[in-house]
């Protein structure tokens, strides 16, 4: 499915936000502004006001509900970090757009999830798919390996057994069940209103726009990816120049905490998981 005007629109959206981002960015060594998505990376800032505040630091966020946005704004010096992506996409942007942000820690993990309004948990997702049926996922590149995991671990597909894990893609299918047909042509904040209109029997969903539409991953999801040795923890970044500035070294310090570490758990209670710092 194209959606031509809802990329005209993006584009519009994005302009008038970086204008917003530029307007409202002040040159203090005492405020930290970030772009971050709205759940649960916004709300984990919030958490971190009160922390940042007891530490001399103003910490402003900025809400952005693409994938694209955050990123332009730091590489316009509209503001001092982002908080949205993995250190994959991250890399990928940088390639794409010849741009240079870096990855800071990793702050927590937000798992893909299968979900389906009329498969269930209760019995195999395979055994519940009819012939032909569609599946949707991510456009994103940097998530296609995560998602055809996902895929194979629902017992779905098949991938050669020489696969890169970490560089899956469609070409790397050995087979698939059922003559099913799978899109990767879906922008992933369209996934969670398409999951809404029952769209396709199958639907997979970043964790971040499940959370974000309501959705519970633990409950609504009928096959969440493993956490174990999972590559994909969202991460702040920032520009080279930002790296070792002592607001950017006091905003990874507070986010890493107990104290936002407990927020995390008790509030999305195993949808999403704290990483610790490895240093």
């Amino acid at each position: 499915m194209s959606h031509p005007l809802f990329s005209k629109l993006l584009i519009l959206l994005t302009i008038s936000s970086m204008l917003l981002f530029s307007c409202s960015q002040k040159d203090n060594a005492h405020v930290i502004t970030v772009a971050a998505s709205p759940v649960p990376h916004a709300a984990i800032l919030e958490q971190a006001k009160l922390l940042l505040a007891e530490e001399g630091y103003e910490l402003r966020i900025q809400i952005t509900n693409d994938y694209i946005t955050p990123n332009l704004a730091l590489t316009m010096n509209s503001v001092d970090a982002n908080f949205f992506q993995h250190v994959p996409y991250l890399n990928q942007f940088n390639k794409e757009h010849q741009s240079s942000i870096v990855a800071l820690d990793g702050i927590f993990l937000a798992p893909i999830g299968i979900y389906s309004q009329r498969i269930t948990k209760d019995k195999s997702i395979l055994e519940q798919l009819n012939e032909g049926d569609v599946i949707l996922m991510s456009n994103s590149i940097t998530d296609q390996s995560r998602l055809l995991i996902l895929l194979q671990n629902a017992g779905i597909i098949e991938l050669h057994a020489n696969t890169d894990i970490m560089n899956a893609s469609f070409n790397d299918i050995k087979s698939i069940q059922k003559n099913l047909v799978i899109r990767n042509d879906v922008a992933p904040e369209l996934l969670t209103s398409m999951y809404t209109n029952n769209e396709a029997a199958l639907i997979l969903i970043n964790g971040n726009f499940a959370l974000d539409a309501g959705l519970n991953p633990l409950e609504d999801a009928v096959l969440l990816e493993s956490t174990h040795h999972n590559p994909y923890a969202n991460i702040i970044a920032t520009l080279p120049k930002n790296r070792n500035s002592t607001k950017m070294k006091a905003l990874v310090r507070v986010l890493q905490s107990d104290t936002i570490s407990q927020f995390i758990i008790t509030t999305y209670k195993g949808s999403i998981v704290p990483v610790r710092s490895e240093s």
